[in-house]
């Protein structure tokens, strides 16, 4: 089944049709069919039309010949230079913006309902729990992987079948301007934003200009669409009472724990009675909007503030009219992606295998876990650098490793340029506390093989540079243990 004509794709981009030759096949490109768009001739199949994308180390103009050997039957470029003969090429001034403007065009013309999730923490997991809630009610396309710029997020609305009733996008921005960008291709019925935290203020600078980046999410929010917000978090609240959020713009909070809100919201999802043990998250929680319903739900996570982004995935069933058991039975089958708070067992010991990425935020939240799983076993931290934080990464640092000794955690066996700041914090709270400073990972995990005793859990985490996962894979094959799940 074709996705597009040629001529639809004239009318998304307004480019200009060359090489298009009239024949007994196709009266004018309305009837020239195109199966789907591509950008990568690896994928393409016979009858896709290529997009010839330009980066810093790529142009995929050099490969307009070989798209069309492997199928392509049209062709989107910015210039001539490299277009096979007698194929038909829509010829635009920047092809990103062309896919753009085709995802936006394709967006429309599926007349779904849209999802997008921001934030400065847990986006990911947030779009996974809403996608988990909604999949038991709808046909569902979601963002894979962590493909959240523009590039991605337009692959994703392009990748979505025809009979799609709702996608849920994951939006990311490093400065100010790209959400806006990704929104007005988007144009999501519902918004939601996890938090304001510090990631990206070495380049942002202050929290207020992070919070202004994130609320460009709305700018693309159709009139009268939904805003999520989490009430715990003080910025976005804030940014409500500041008048910052358009006045069409209906606002539902969610809650870990009653709160008495100044004013009654729209809707809510508010969690109570959370209860926590054997890799799994309990509470009920009141969701609705104007009437409310207590829901029952089970998690499959080990961490408490999964709980705030299944209010999310909840919030967002009822407000699409989804069956509160079908969206409880949807986010229970939630499951973590990638390296994200992997619980896996070595032999006798439990990794907690959360090294995809760090922030101040995450790394409290992963210090909780293990200490909760750990009980009256031993709890290590093998933790690096929290990257992006420019003028408050040493402050961040030391709050990080203060939080570390609050908790009461064993040990922290630490590698990275800020080592010391995080001592300086644990320190602050227990000047006995065990500390331990490495130059690389073997050698922390040559520690672990000497420390570690049945029963302890290790929680592995820094920026994603630092790859920590490689220490759980050293500690595996020194030992000759493998993962047991």
């Amino acid at each position: 089944m074709s996705q597009f004509t040629l001529q639809e794709i004239l009318d998304a981009t307004g480019g200009e049709l060359r090489q298009f030759t009239l024949g007994e096949e196709y009266s004018d490109p309305g009837s020239f069919p195109i199966r789907e768009v591509s950008t990568d001739t690896r994928t393409i199949e016979e009858g896709d039309l290529f997009l010839a994308l330009r980066g810093e180390k790529f142009d995929g103009h050099q490969y307009a010949v070989a798209a069309v050997n492997d199928g392509a039957k049209a062709l989107v470029l910015d210039s001539m230079e490299q277009a096979p003969e007698n194929v038909p090429v829509v010829l635009v001034e920047d092809t990103k913006l062309a896919l753009e403007q085709i995802a936006a065009w394709y967006r429309q013309k599926l007349g779904c309902t849209v999802v997008a999730v921001t934030g400065s923490v847990g986006k990911t997991s947030t779009r996974e729990m809403i996608a988990c809630a909604l999949s038991t009610s709808f046909r569902v396309a979601a963002t894979k992987n962590n493909e959240n710029n523009e590039i991605g997020l337009s692959k994703t609305i392009l990748s979505a079948p025809e009979d799609t009733e709702v996608i849920v996008l994951e939006m990311g921005m490093r400065l100010r301007g790209e959400i806006s960008e990704l929104t007005h291709i988007a144009r999501p019925d519902v918004a939601v934003i996890t938090n304001v935290g510090v990631a990206h203020i070495e380049r942002l600078g202050t929290q207020e200009n992070i919070l202004l980046a994130k609320l460009e999410i709305i700018e693309g929010l159709k009139e009268g669409g939904l805003l999520i917000l989490p009430y715990g978090d003080p910025l976005l609240r804030d940014a409500v009472k500041r008048g910052l959020i358009r006045k069409d713009v209906k606002v539902a909070y969610t809650s870990i724990g009653k709160v008495d809100f100044p004013t009654r919201p729209v809707g809510m999802a508010v969690a109570d009675d959370v209860r926590t043990g054997g890799g799994q998250v309990r509470f009920t929680a009141s969701v609705g909007f104007e009437e409310y319903q207590d829901v029952d739900i089970l998690l499959n996570v080990v961490g408490v503030h999964h709980v705030g982004n299944a209010l999310a995935g909840l919030l967002c069933g009822f407000y699409l009219k989804a069956d509160a058991k079908k969206i409880a039975e949807g986010v229970r089958n939630f499951m973590q992606v990638g390296r994200r708070e992997c619980l896996l067992k070595v032999g006798d010991i439990q990794f907690l295998d959360d090294s995809y990425n760090a922030g101040p935020e995450s790394m409290m939240a992963a210090f909780a876990s293990i200490r909760h799983i750990a009980g009256e076993k031993k709890a290590y931290a093998c933790i690096g650098d929290m990257l992006e934080l420019g003028p408050v990464a040493k402050q961040k640092h030391f709050e990080i490793g203060k939080r570390a000794a609050e908790l009461k955690l064993d040990a922290l066996l630490i590698i990275g340029d800020y080592k010391e700041d995080v001592m300086t914090g644990a320190l602050s709270v227990d000047p006995k506390m065990d500390v331990e400073f490495f130059e690389s990972k073997e050698a922390m995990a040559d520690e672990l093989i000497r420390r570690v005793a049945p029963g302890d859990v290790v929680l592995l985490k820094a920026s994603h540079s630092f790859e920590m996962h490689t220490i759980l894979e050293d500690y595996m094959k020194k030992t000759g243990r493998g993962d047991e799940k």
